[in-house]
């Protein structure tokens, strides 16, 4: 019952979130509708409520797996929006034009052009591989090319999939893949060919997918069978067709196949019961041994011979345990010569001897026939002399044929570790795998690798050792080969006296105490100036001295370590110099203050006013005057003076003193909104004066035509701005004038566009509004009343009229006259009429107001 109950829960999950999926689905094509502006979007928009609703249309009413119908709900989300989906080739978005390729696995879409340029390319990259691949040469010079090559493919880029080579999509198929190159249709989903899928469904229940031709995966089986339980003792109840074989709680109480026991396993098909597992004695098929075996297993041999006698009693059985009767003895039956060629019939105790024929049977080779004579047992090895091969293929020879040719020739092929060659002797190209030791130093430096030959690095070494800090009271076991990285941490401080002028700050340690790391802090006397020593101390330094290798000794090494002190490096004070030409002053090193040259041009005004030095820096008597001096060059160029910024026109003036003369080119371009050209002059449009807004708004102005601009607010309303660049201005300031009306749209009212954004739709309807519909509605009905009081009155006078034609006449009377008394007026009555009538007046211009 909790399966079913578990079973009967993710069926409503299930239900609920493709109930909950659809209706996303419609929210979000009703909003794109509400809010499409035709000028403003780069594709036309779909409608979105017809196409989800063809879609799931034989989807309504069942229930859905969760995982393939969320798939399903996402590729439809992406295909349905513009740019949702992104091609991860190129980073970009999947337009609804676009023609696009759908992987079969995983349903990812790309571009097509970069999913062939994806798939030649690693087809490209596997074949260079495969062309890097070695062989090698034999004793005989041959070359013997390599035995294992990798199949050529190509994978998707999202689920590494391999496809081959001729699956590379070369056409812009729909999802379904009936039609080639679809066309995009506004009313169908994009790269669809708006027929049904037609697949069938998974797992395979021989139905069909009913859904138009979509992406992603199928949603489950939509139909509904009524079926029983495997078992066939519940009643039949309507499933889902993939729940079809579904079980009951119900044991099966069959008998199993051994007739002793009942199978107790829950409801499944019928002569499906499993074997018995029950432990039960059981003897062999002759009887002799009994054994407990398991009820499944009831026929079993054991080893020993039959030995029962055939019916000539003179013979014995002589095949393995066995049941039933051992059968006639088989030398009584019709037996042949050796070689078969003879047969005879006769008493099994008769010995049938050989005809003295050729054997002529086929030995073992297969290929030859015995030459020898009838005879007994088995035949003489294969003596014809045949050309072999070796098994490597590379030697031939004439052998007997049943001897077996093997060269003397080693294999050169690398085995699998790709370090040692194969060696062995007449290799067919099949090498072994490696079993030599690796043997290579592990990192530890202590040990060797155990393992067989292998490629790639070595495992780490596994033993352990243990590190004890220099005062013993601290000890670590760490992986070996980490001894000298590893750090023991021991909170007692260092009692080693200190070999520099400063105080040891550190802990117990287990080597030799560290180099002092404080700052030297000695007066620096090697540039002879006055700064302090910020280098790291070196009054005690390890040295390694390789002394004199001449007066070495066999008793003495060549290279010594010893401590010294050291002297003061350079002073890396940082002071100012100025360089020779008075250009810049620079941060220098304190050893390296000597003034130079900077390199830069001279850059000093020379006689002429316009131009300037461009000598390197050089040595001037005056570094602080920036007129020509002594050694600066003579001017010999045309006008250099600078335009102004943006102007590429050269003056055409020689040199000369500024101003030079405006640029009179012109310039000749579109407007911002692209419908008018506009020409300019080149000095107008690049004119200097006034500060960056002036100038920006100068140039807005005479890149602008005049009119208004055709760009849209978001808002949906027209830019009120000039025809200007870029986005357009201030679009939160939009005050057009909009009208709001409540439900029953008697109140109306006029607001700005701001407003109307920031959520005011529309208006609430006060009492009045309820009012007004309740006398319009008393209105109605009264109006009706009347229209009927008259009708019944105007059948009364044709009724009347009907009877004075037709009937007979009567003697005229003479008319009597009689003075009507004058009658008030009712001013009530007269009232509820005005009002009725106005009521009715003003429902029907509302309504015409609404239509129009």
């Amino acid at each position: 019952m909790s399966q079913l109950a578990d079973k009967s829960n993710d069926n409503e999950k299930t239900s609920r979130k493709f109930y909950e999926a659809h209706a996303k689905n419609v929210e979000a094509a009703k909003k794109l509708v509400e809010k499409y502006v035709s000028s403003s979007e780069e594709e036309d928009e779909l409608d979105e409520a017809t196409i989800l609703k063809a879609l799931y249309k034989n989807y309504s009413d069942c229930k859905e797996d969760e995982h393939l119908l969320a798939k399903t709900a996402s590729f439809l989300e992406n295909v349905l929006h513009s740019g949702s989906a992104t091609c991860l080739i190129c980073i970009a978005s999947v337009k609804r034009t676009d023609a696009i390729w759908s992987c079969k696995h995983c349903y990812c879409f790309f571009h097509l052009n970069c999913i062939c340029r994806w798939a030649n390319d690693s087809m490209a990259q596997h074949k260079a591989q495969n062309h890097n691949v070695q062989g090698y040469y034999n004793h005989l010079g041959e070359y013997v090319s390599p035995t294992k090559k990798k199949a050529l493919h190509w994978c998707c880029p999202q689920c590494r999939r391999e496809f081959q080579p001729n699956e590379k999509p070369t056409a812009y198929e729909c999802f379904c893949g009936r039609e080639t190159n679809p066309i995009s249709q506004p009313w169908l989903l994009p790269h669809s060919c708006g027929e049904i899928c037609g697949k069938l469904l998974q797992p395979n229940c021989s139905h069909k997918c009913n859904i138009l031709c979509h992406p992603g995966p199928c949603p489950p089986c939509a139909q509904y069978a009524i079926t029983s339980c495997k078992c066939g003792k519940s009643l039949p109840k309507s499933m889902r067709c993939l729940e079809k074989d579904w079980e009951c709680e119900q044991k099966c109480n069959s008998f199993l196949p051994c007739g002793r026991h009942k199978c107790r396993q829950l409801c499944h098909k019928r002569e499906q019961c499993p074997p018995c597992s029950q432990i039960s004695t059981q003897t062999c098929e002759c009887g002799r041994e009994s054994m407990k075996r398991q009820c499944c297993e009831q026929k079993w041999q054991c080893q020993q011979m039959c030995s029962k006698l055939y019916s000539c009693g003179i013979h014995a059985c002589k095949k393995i345990c066995h049941s039933g009767d051992c059968g006639e003895c088989p030398l009584s039956l019709p037996r042949s010569c050796p070689c078969g060629k003879t047969k005879k019939v006769g008493p099994c105790t008769e010995i049938i001897d050989t005809c003295g024929d050729t054997c002529q049977k086929i030995l073992a080779c297969g290929q030859h026939t015995c030459t020898q004579r009838c005879h007994k047992g088995s035949c003489n090895l294969c003596l014809v002399i045949t050309k072999k091969k070796c098994r490597c293929g590379l030697h031939e020879k004439e052998l007997p044929c049943s001897k077996e040719f093997t060269c003397e020739t080693k294999c050169k092929q690398s085995r699998d570790c790709g370090t040692h060659s194969c060696n062995r002797k007449c290799c067919d190209r099949n090498c072994p795998p490696c079993n030599k030791l690796c043997g290579q130093p592990l990192s530890c430096g202590k040990h060797k690798c155990q393992s067989v030959c292998h490629k790639g690095p070595c495992y780490p070494c596994r033993q352990q050792s243990q590190v004890n800090c220099r005062c013993g009271k601290t000890r670590k076991s760490v992986p070996c080969g980490r001894e000298r990285t590893v750090r023991v941490t021991c909170l007692e401080p260092c009692r080693i006296p200190s070999k520099c002028h400063h105080v040891n700050r550190h802990r117990c340690h287990k080597n030799e105490c560290p180099p002092c790391s404080q700052i030297c802090g000695l007066p620096n006397n090697f540039t002879g100036c006055s700064h302090i020593c910020k280098a790291k101390c070196h009054s005690y330094v390890k040295v390694s001295n390789k002394g004199n290798p001449d007066i070495v000794n066999i008793w003495e090494t060549a290279k010594r370590i010893e401590y010294k002190s050291l002297p003061h490096p350079r002073c890396e004070e940082k002071v100012l110099v100025a360089c020779i030409g008075g250009h810049e002053i620079q941060e220098r090193a304190c050893w390296n203050s000597n003034p130079d040259s900077c390199q830069r041009l001279c850059n000093r005004k020379l006689p002429c006013g316009n131009h300037k030095c461009t000598l390197v820096c050089h040595f001037v008597s005056h570094p602080d005057d920036m007129k020509a001096q002594q050694g600066c060059m003579s001017c010999e160029n045309g006008c250099n003076i600078p335009r102004p910024t943006g102007c590429t026109h050269n003056c055409p003036r020689p040199c000369h003193l500024p101003p030079c003369n405006p640029c009179s080119v012109a310039i000749k371009t579109k407007c911002h909104c692209g419908l008018m050209q506009i020409i300019y002059k080149c000095c107008d449009y690049y004119d200097n004066g006034g500060n960056e807004n002036d100038i920006a708004e100068r140039q807005e102005q005479l890149k602008s035509c005049g009119n208004r601009c055709l760009k849209n607010y978001p808002c949906g309303h027209r830019c009120a701005a000039k025809c200007h660049a870029g986005p357009c201005p201030e679009p939160s300031n939009c005050r057009k004038r909009l009208r709001i009306y409540c439900e029953c749209k008697r109140l109306k009212q006029e607001i700005s566009c701001d407003k109307h954004r920031s959520g005011l739709t529309k208006l609430i309807c006060d009492q009045n509004c309820f009012e007004i519909i309740k006398k319009s509605e008393l209105s109605r009905r009264m109006a009706e009343e009347l229209l009927r009081k008259q009708e019944d009155e105007r059948n009364r006078l044709e009724v009347e009229q009907f009877e004075k034609r037709f009937s007979k006449r009567k003697h005229k009377e003479r008319k009597s006259l009689e003075l009507k008394e004058k009658r008030e007026v009712n001013w009530k009555l007269l009232l509820m009429y005005v009002g009725i009538f106005s009521a009715i007046l003003l429902a029907v211009g509302l309504a015409f107001y609404e239509e129009h």
